[in-house]
């Protein structure tokens, strides 16, 4: 099998994750999608990130095909999450399947930097996708002056500009996301009163 491993803070899941994540069914033709939110992100401050539990409710929320699943594998380890030790628990289970780590473009330039990338490199094929209109080319670029990252893959899907950040600073200032997030999150976001 071709499995997708699509890990992030889901701070809240939103609309462009769920199109990214169709879009990469299609593009890498997989046969299915595993979304692991991160308990404590390396790169991260915690201080604004809504408890797990409900950050996977909101993934039950807004994931509505068969082929994506939700993993709480990283709610299980002490201390932060790196992606290296979720892929080691991963293997165990998918030994034979090939694995592609779906990262952001923002992490995908800071990816050399990661613990233990040479391993992560060596062990799933990385693929991105230009966040903004005009991100494409520099992504192109800085795959073609980094060597370990040449068996990369970069597509050029279609962009849903939209943050989770964003999203958060929105609902801070009581403006409506409606539009940005499943309905289903939306509603448990309202109902649970996240990110006030």
């Amino acid at each position: 099998m071709k499995i997708g491993i699509f890990g992030g803070a889901f701070n809240p899941v939103h609309n462009g994750h769920i199109s990214l994540a169709r879009q990469y069914m299609k593009y890498l033709e997989l046969d299915k999608i595993i979304f692991i939110p991160t308990c404590v992100p390396p790169h991260k401050s915690g201080d604004d990130l809504a408890p797990g539990e409900d950050r996977i409710n909101m993934l039950r929320c807004a994931l509505d095909c068969e082929e994506f699943v939700i993993s709480d594998l990283e709610f299980h380890r002490q201390g932060k999450s790196y992606t290296y030790d979720t892929l080691q628990e991963l293997k165990k289970t998918y030994k034979n399947d090939e694995l592609f780590l779906i990262v952001g473009s923002d992490q995908y330039f800071y990816f050399p930097n990661w613990y233990r990338a040479q391993d992560i490199l060596s062990e799933v094929t990385v693929v991105t996708s230009a966040r903004e209109e005009n991100e494409y080319n520099a992504l192109l670029e800085f795959r073609d002056r980094t060597p370990c990252m040449q068996n990369t893959v970069i597509s050029n899907l279609d962009v849903f500009e939209a943050s989770s950040t964003q999203i958060r600073n929105m609902i801070k200032n009581s403006k409506d996301v409606s539009n940005l997030v499943p309905s289903g999150v939306y509603e448990y976001i309202k109902e649970h009163k996240l990110y006030v």
